[in-house]
């Protein structure tokens, strides 16, 4: 075994800021130095500092906080890592496993790398300095970095999505729990429950965790129950199953070989492999996709990463599902083929609602994660999955606490495969009056004080996509009861569809 060529990730560093005082809580800089510093603690060599001055490569996740115009190289002189190539990804919650895919692949080479990847988010701060109208002295300069991967520069969101209100990720989230309550068969009520079960399971973890940002034990009833202070924004979803940006928050982890981890000390357990990887996205669009409840991507990223290791799904004893909203785990578990009863962790970290999301560095904190659940001995294999935009970029890495048989390698023609796979569907802009359609998935975005507005449905036509928005009869009827398979007549104007029931 050329064990130069076996990545292992070595340490994880976490924190969560709560200085409440907007003139005294740390920029995200200060957050993630701090995060560094704790992942090269983590390894548990006799001079972190050493390991952060020897580091080959810094990758550095996208962050919203920041004003900095070159963010990396300012990161990479701040813990003293001066001859590492600095580079800030794209964004995207699947960026962290992407970087660590990235880090995987020059260890497969041979280069022998020590890389970091950290990233961190302080909008909270932002936020209270907003509010408070605190003038925030933080490092910045003009411009904005370049990217890696680049930006998109759509982000993901076809012109008539835009054009219908369907733009914000709740907005979008809530449109596919549709489509996976009718695939699952229930009825608003039934699928209301089970949407319950499954995220107090996130909840529940994220209590445990003393880095999340909202540590409040919720039930299923609880966290499903509309209330003044659970209120409805995009139904089927209230508050509490919603993402929450607005953190403080940093993380880190470090990645090298097998080889370098050893010649620091490390014993065989206190890493963790990378057995397996891979990365792919869905057809860009949602409104081009045949079917929205589950990922062939991701089905795809699943076998390609844990095949080569000889690990069967049946033998990954946990896993970090992407946790933004209910479908997004939902769309991972069913596309790997996990029972809804399984009773595996899906998440070893808590979940965007309430662990927080800090913009596009969550998985960060479930790699951290996953290192210390393998080190404790809470199983021998781990999943990692990261979502980009709407279900749409997918990454995925196996962690295991065993040492792989042979050198992992990158998977070959990945993406050229799930593009053979795909069949884009035609999205209308404007449909001709008086046409009928059916519709595939649909949401009802919620007034804080005006209740339900109008419906908004994505809609077969004849072998076609468009989007339009509801009357407030179908409205009303669209929150009662499974509306998907609903027939819808439907008129166009310049300023879009709109749609009743046939």
């Amino acid at each position: 075994m050329d064990w130069t060529r076996v990545p292992v990730v070595v340490g994880g560093g976490q924190l969560t800021n709560r200085d409440e005082d907007p003139a005294s809580a740390p920029d995200p800089f200060s957050l993630m130095e701090a995060a560094a510093r704790a992942a090269a603690a983590d390894t548990g060599a006799a001079k972190p500092q050493a390991v952060l001055a020897g580091l080959t490569h810094l990758f550095m996740v996208h962050s919203l906080s920041l004003r900095h115009g070159d963010p990396a190289p300012e990161l990479a002189r701040r813990i003293g890592a001066a001859g590492a190539e600095a580079r800030c990804s794209g964004m995207g919650g699947s960026i962290p496993q992407w970087l660590v895919n990235r880090a995987a692949e020059l260890v497969a080479a041979g280069g022998q790398p020590r890389v970091l990847i950290a990233g961190a988010e302080a909008l909270a701060t932002r936020r209270r300095a907003r509010k408070q109208g605190v003038e925030l002295h933080w490092p910045s300069s003009d411009g904005w970095p370049d990217t890696w991967p680049p930006l998109e520069p759509d982000l993901g969101v076809h012109p008539v999505e835009r054009a219908h209100g369907l733009e914000q990720a709740t907005t979008m989230y809530a449109l596919v729990e549709s489509a996976v309550a009718h695939g699952a068969g229930h009825d608003p009520v039934t699928h209301r429950a089970a949407m319950g079960d499954l995220m107090a399971r996130f909840n529940a973890v994220a209590v445990a965790n003393p880095v999340s940002w909202f540590p409040t034990r919720r039930d299923a009833s609880e966290i499903m129950t509309v209330t003044p202070d659970n209120r409805m924004i995009y139904f089927p979803y209230p508050k509490y199953v919603n993402a929450v940006m607005d953190v403080d928050m940093g993380a880190a982890i470090i990645v090298t070989d097998a080889a370098t981890a050893r010649s620091w000390g490390l014993a065989a357990d206190d890493v963790a492999y990378l057995a397996g990887w891979a990365d792919a996205h869905d057809l860009w669009y949602l409104s081009e996709r045949p079917v929205l409840e589950r990922s062939p991507a991701l089905a795809e990223c699943a076998r390609r990463a844990l095949g080569p290791a000889g690990v069967t799904m049946d033998e990954v004893e946990g896993l970090d599902l992407y946790a933004c909203f209910p479908s997004s785990v939902e769309v991972a578990r069913d596309s790997f083929g996990i029972a809804v009863d399984d009773p595996r962790p899906l998440t070893l970290t808590g979940g965007l609602p309430y662990h927080g999301g800090p913009g596009s560095n969550y998985v960060t904190h479930s790699i951290a994660n996953t290192l210390r659940w393998l080190r404790a001995g809470h199983g021998q294999h781990a999943l990692v999955h990261g979502n980009g935009y709407y279900l749409t970029k997918h990454s995925v890495g196996l962690y295991s606490r065993r040492a792989p048989d042979e050198a992992p390698r990158p998977p070959d023609g990945l993406q050229e495969y799930v593009d053979g796979m795909a069949e884009a569907l035609v999205v209308e802009p404007k449909v001709e009056s008086g046409t009928t359609g059916t519709i595939v998935a649909y949401t009802v975005p919620f007034h804080r004080e005006h209740g339900p507005q109008a419906g908004i449905g994505l809609v077969d036509v004849g072998g076609r996509r468009t989007v339009a928005l509801a009357d407030e009869a179908l409205t009303a009827a669209l929150v009662e009861s499974d509306g998907v398979g609903a027939r819808v007549t439907l008129a166009g104007s310049e300023e879009g569809n709109t749609m009743r029931g046939a």
